[in-house]
């Protein structure tokens, strides 16, 4: 809902998921507070002013976006999703009910159910947004699996959520962390980010004989960092 007492007006929103609080900034619903279940509201204008610099600048970028491109259209549920990297497409289709969230269910070979409270944004883009991690989970994990042990590559454990700036990344802990998001992208792509962070195992830097390695890997790594660098676009706006 919309507050006031404070810096800037923004919509407070708690989420379940949320481990800190994160500010988001969108042509739909300006700023936004997401946070942490239990989090003291009272704790919110005080940070909006520490963070105000960050606030006006993406306030005014998202402003001159939204003249350059029009008003953001209204929210609509997608009527198909095309998920590239699995060469898979899939038909979704609606159904109300009187229930607090909504849920996605596969109802057939390519065919979804987005049932529940499916007029609400939040809710229906939550779930198609679990949805496509448990894609990202089936059919990428396994992928990562196999072309670890082609290259020799170890890795302790892969986890996969919706970053919005990263498409991958890999800690000293051995722990690989992948952007759901891939499933949007050319499989050519996805081998790439997955090459380049099992490379990480073995070089936790970018130096040139990091560099070496991802070549010796994939060849055609140049091509496809400045490829990724714009595959941002193709990620549907309820998958944002």
């Amino acid at each position: 809902m919309p507050q006031s007492k404070a810096l800037f007006e923004y919509r407070l929103r708690e989420s379940a998921r949320a481990r800190h609080v994160r500010l988001r900034v969108t042509p739909h619903n300006g700023l936004e507070v997401v946070v942490p279940r239990g989090y003291n509201p009272a704790r919110i204008p005080g940070m909006l002013e520490r963070k105000q610099a960050w606030i006006r600048a993406a306030l005014e970028r998202t402003e001159a976006e939204r003249r350059l491109h029009g008003p953001e259209p209204a929210w609509k549920l997608p009527d198909e999703i095309q998920l590239p990297a699995l060469g898979q497409t899939w038909q979704v289709t609606a159904q109300e009910a009187d229930t607090p969230w909504a849920a996605v269910r596969e109802t057939g070979p390519g065919r979804l159910l987005l049932h529940g409270r499916i007029n609400d944004e939040h809710a229906s883009r939550a779930a198609l947004a679990r949805w496509l991690v448990r894609q990202a989970y089936e059919h990428l994990a396994p992928r990562l699996t196999e072309l670890s042990g082609q290259l020799g590559l170890a890795f302790r454990r892969v986890g996969f959520k919706r970053q919005r700036t990263r498409w991958g990344s890999c800690s000293h802990h051995r722990s690989i962390s992948l952007n759901a998001k891939l499933l949007f992208l050319d499989p050519a792509l996805v081998r790439y980010v997955m090459v380049h962070e099992l490379c990480h195992l073995a070089e936790m830097n970018h130096s040139p004989r990091f560099w070496s390695l991802v070549q010796k890997h994939h060849a055609d790594f140049r091509a496809h960092d400045r490829e990724l660098r714009k595959g941002w676009k193709s990620v549907p706006r309820w998958a944002d």
